[in-house]
């Protein structure tokens, strides 16, 4: 095995003059073999890597140095690490895998009943503990949250590492649960919509007027409308990014 691992990485061959037996135990720590000594002369193999060092340990003795280079030298690294390399390795694919997976579900609420449900809820959809974050579909859940459960105004679900945070707002009144159409408060520029029930009718980047209607057949605790609305004050003009519905 020795000898398929030298051909790889390239050997240096040392000839030394009355080199002492202890700076020849000092040479081991570099994997010296073929060790060979005749009268005052001592001869040596180690692989390349170790050249520099050897030379520096060599510096008062005379020697000659024959260096044995092939095409594989390149691999010395990895066949001297190759243990390390693949536990590196390993480590990293592990730790890629974990990293896609969901390990805690919070929901966020304070009632504890509707907590419960909706924890019953999401694993009826198949979103658990140990679920793959590429199956989890936010928006769908968000949306199906508001509509199955009269008592839930808006959800906001997001992951937060290998956490699945789900954020309820509860309706405080029946009214809430009523869908209707969401129309504009202000003349703006639409710059966000964010809406878990109805069809919205409006894009990031349109220009509404007050009273149009921005959303159809929505709940309207379920919708957000952002957009920057323009508000006169002599001759400056403010904008502001505010909510418009």
């Amino acid at each position: 095995m020795s000898r398929i691992k030298n051909f790889f990485t390239g050997l240096a061959t040392f000839q030394v003059q009355s080199l002492p037996i202890v700076c020849l135990n000092k040479l081991r720590t570099y994997q010296i073999s073929q060790i060979k000594i005749t009268g005052e002369q001592i001869t040596f193999s180690a692989p390349l890597a170790y050249v520099k060092e050897i030379k520096k340990l060599l510096t008062n003795f005379e020697y000659k140095l024959h260096e044995n280079r092939n095409i594989f030298r390149g691999l010395n690294f990895l066949l001297n690490h190759i243990s390390l390399c693949i536990v590196i390795i390993l480590a990293l694919v592990a730790f890629l895998i974990a990293d896609m997976r969901i390990y805690d579900i919070k929901v966020v609420t304070n009632d504890s009943k509707l907590t419960q449900a909706v924890n019953e809820y999401l694993a009826s959809q198949g979103v658990k503990k140990f679920t793959s974050k590429s199956h989890i579909q936010a928006d769908y859940l968000a949306n199906h949250l508001v509509t199955d459960f009269s008592n839930i105004a808006h959800v906001n679900i997001k992951i937060s590492g290998n956490t699945l945070l789900v954020n309820l707002s509860t309706a405080s009144s029946p009214d809430q649960k009523v869908k209707t159409n969401i129309c504009a408060k202000y003349d703006a520029v639409i710059k966000k919509v964010i809406y878990y029930s109805g069809q919205p009718l409006i894009s990031p980047g349109d220009v509404i007027r007050k009273g149009d209607v921005l959303i159809q057949d929505a709940y309207e605790d379920s919708v957000m409308v952002i957009g920057e609305v323009a508000f006169v004050r002599g001759e400056e003009i403010v904008r502001l990014d505010i909510i418009i519905s």
